[in-house]
């Protein structure tokens, strides 16, 4: 549902269900943002835009999570990541993006 609507908003959107498949995709591409979810198989979130920042520094990072006080979040935020929590507005992100990448 997101990456439809992201499209729809405009943005080209590479969609991946596994932190291990971003980290493989993102060696090879480079990517004007990101928005990645705190709970996914075999890494968190937080590490997999951690990664991704130190990849491409500045890089725009949008992290949806339902759990708003979760500790994973403590190093992510020093990090620069905006954090949404979860039910967010297709706006949010959207505005977010438009607001970063451009």
């Amino acid at each position: 549902m997101l990456s439809r609507s992201l499209s729809r908003h405009g943005f080209r959107v590479d969609a991946v269900s596994v932190a291990a498949e971003a980290l493989v995709r993102a060696k090879d591409t480079t990517y004007d943002g990101a928005v990645l979810d705190l709970v996914m198989p075999g890494h968190d979130g937080a590490m997999l835009a951690t990664t991704l920042r130190e990849k491409t520094p500045g890089l725009p990072v949008a992290l949806l999570t339902g759990y708003a006080h979760s500790p994973l979040l403590t190093d992510v935020l020093r990090s620069g990541v905006a954090v949404f929590t979860k039910p967010v507005a297709i706006q949010e992100i959207v505005d977010f993006l438009n607001e970063q990448i451009a």
